[in-house]
């Protein structure tokens, strides 16, 4: 009876080994994919239209130093993964010193884009970036314009060649030739 007590005590404690290493297993493997898909895909601290936040960077500056920096202002989440997010992008070693506005509805990658484009290619970013603002502005305006413009509009509730008009009341609009 002794033999068998033992016996099964100790069938479950290797059962309870077993369960505690796959359970280890399984954590360490979910935080190694979180953090490996991070390294990639990493989204921004905050949604747009986010906050410019500037940040300087002295000449000789280590990329570890810098992520600290961003990580300190806000802009990442992880000063440490931005390392590695910058050691596997096309901007390794290319980040250079200067005064920079960044936001904290932009990612890892498109703040090293910024900070190692050259002075003509920020230039450019700045007046795209400025392009895109304006544009969404006028986006904004025009759109409470044409929500009762089209209110009022009797062609807008006849359907087209291209349209079909179901019993649903849902308008099925062809695609032709595209």
């Amino acid at each position: 009876m002794k033999k068998l007590l033992i016996k099964i005590g100790t069938t479950i404690m290797k059962l309870a080994g077993i369960a505690l290493a796959v359970f280890v297993l399984y954590k360490v493997c979910i935080f190694a994919y979180d953090y490996g898909y991070r390294i990639f895909a990493e989204t921004p601290v905050d949604r747009e239209p986010g906050i410019d936040v500037n940040v300087a960077i002295v000449e000789g500056k280590s990329v570890s130093e810098i992520g600290q920096l961003l990580q300190e202002k806000g802009l990442i989440r992880d000063g440490r993964l931005f390392i590695l997010q910058e050691k596997l992008s096309e901007y390794a070693g290319d980040l250079r010193p200067g005064q920079y506005t960044l936001n904290t509805s932009q990612t890892p990658y498109e703040m090293m884009a910024i900070m190692a484009a050259t002075d003509e290619e920020r230039a450019e970013m700045e007046a795209l970036r400025a392009e895109e603002e304006n544009a969404s502005e006028t986006e904004e305006s025009s759109e409470g314009e044409d929500e009762t413009a089209g209110d009022n509009d009797p062609a807008a509730a006849v359907p087209g060649p291209d349209t079909l008009q179901t019993d649903e009341g849902i308008t099925l609009i062809e695609n032709a030739g595209n």
